[in-house]
């Protein structure tokens, strides 16, 4: 069976032979074509999924908008941040991709495991100290080291950045992010062996007329914990569960409100012998231990909630709440 032809085969060899070409060679190359094996690189092997992928862009949507607001109320001026690429590369790439100088700060972020990392370029960075500083233009030299003043301002800018780091997150899971250290070159931030795959987030941040990058790098090992969390779908049906149970709680209360409760109300005890009780005839009189302005206790289904006082209304009897029991009394 292996050896039948095609139609586009047959149809192929027939247009071959009446134009006079010869069709054995090119027919023996494609079929060796098709039966040679491909070598497979498993080093290159995508192991972020693509529900993942989803997640996390989703996440740094939100991040990108979050951190544009904190970056304007920051520098008090106009700033945008959106994200130019999430990709899944090795940490070698990533490393050599590195400009020098350049800031990095090392980040810790539970519940995920192992270390982060947050990479803000140089250009970005001296338009940031720049403007913290009053500049303008900033023409700075962005081959030159950074000083330490410049390097404790963009610390506090970066800390104040863990804040909507984490806040960002709180779509999937809660995430406490702190920052362990920074440093300024690329050779004391090897938090993974360099062929483990990360994901790199990568967003251009546009400060007046001028723009830099800033990325996070992810390394599978940091979200292999919370892999299972990362699903969008999930996601999405937990904030419809929630709003489900807002709903829920609403009719819940609607009808908690109408329920029909019992209130009775207790006078104190009177002693009386059972003999008492059984000689007892139409028209006798009991005396109650109750005194006429003490107040009497009132129970909503047998449990104690207010003391009220005797009186009349509109030639009914009636009692007047004095005070509420609470719960720890």
């Amino acid at each position: 069976m292996g050896n039948i032809l095609t139609q586009a085969e047959i149809d192929e060899l027939l247009n071959s032979i009446s134009s006079g070409e010869d069709v054995e060679a090119e027919a023996t190359q494609k079929k060796e074509e098709k039966q040679k094996a491909r070598p497979y690189n498993f080093r290159t092997a995508n192991k972020f999924q693509k529900e993942q992928v989803r997640t996390i862009n989703m996440v740094f949507q939100t991040f990108s908008q979050l951190f544009s607001n904190l970056l304007t109320s920051i520098l008090r001026t106009a700033c945008e941040c959106e994200i130019f690429s999430v990709e899944e590369l090795s940490f070698n790439e990533f490393n050599n991709s590195l400009p020098s100088p350049v800031i990095l700060a090392l980040l810790r972020c539970t519940p995920m495991a192992g270390t982060q990392i947050l990479q803000i370029s140089p250009e970005a960075a001296y338009i940031i100290v720049n403007k913290l500083l009053g500049g303008g233009v900033s023409g700075a030299d962005s081959s030159k080291q950074f000083t330490e003043i410049e390097l404790t301002l963009m610390e506090r800018v970066m800390r104040q950045m863990m804040r909507v780091f984490s806040e960002a997150w709180d779509k999937v899971f809660k995430v406490e992010a702190v920052i362990e250290r920074i440093e300024t070159s690329s050779q004391f931030a090897q938090i993974v062996a360099l062929n483990d795959p990360v994901m790199l987030i990568t967003m251009n941040i546009t400060i007046g007329e001028e723009s830099g990058l800033v990325s996070i790098c992810m390394p599978y090992s940091s979200i292999e914990p919370v892999s299972k969390q990362l699903n969008a779908r999930l996601v999405y049906s937990s904030s419809q569960e929630i709003r489900q149970s807002e709903e829920q709680a609403v009719i819940l209360s609607d009808k908690l409100y109408h329920t029909t409760v019992e209130l009775t109300a207790y006078f104190e005890d009177t002693p009386a012998t059972i003999s008492d009780v059984a000689n007892l005839q139409v028209g006798d009189v009991i005396r109650l231990g109750q005194k006429k302005d003490s107040p009497v206790l009132m129970k909503i289904q047998h449990i104690p909630k207010f003391h009220a006082q005797i009186g009349t209304s509109a030639d009914r009897y009636a009692i007047k709440i004095l005070d509420v029991i609470r719960e720890e009394d």
